[in-house]
């Protein structure tokens, strides 16, 4: 591990955690520039799809709730 020369409460220099935090954020930028991002009407329609199966699924169970519900405040007996 390389030493860096102390002042104070600061290190002058990089330290060992310091680059390869820098070399994590190189790798990443490069990573980001193999990155093939959808077109607008692929980013839409993506959108739209996840919102409507959300909705969906949201009622769905909305419906199991309310069944579970009434089966249940009748086994009780309330």
């Amino acid at each position: 591990m390389r030493m860096t020369k102390a002042c104070g409460p600061f290190l002058l220099g990089r330290t060992t955690a310091m680059n390869a935090f820098i070399t994590y954020l190189k790798n990443v930028r490069a990573e980001m520039a193999h990155v093939v991002w959808p077109d607008r009407t692929q980013a839409i329609f993506h959108t739209v799809l996840i919102v409507v199966i959300s909705a969906v699924l949201a009622l769905a169970i909305a419906g199991l709730d309310y069944v579970f519900t009434g089966v249940v405040s009748r086994l009780v007996g309330a």
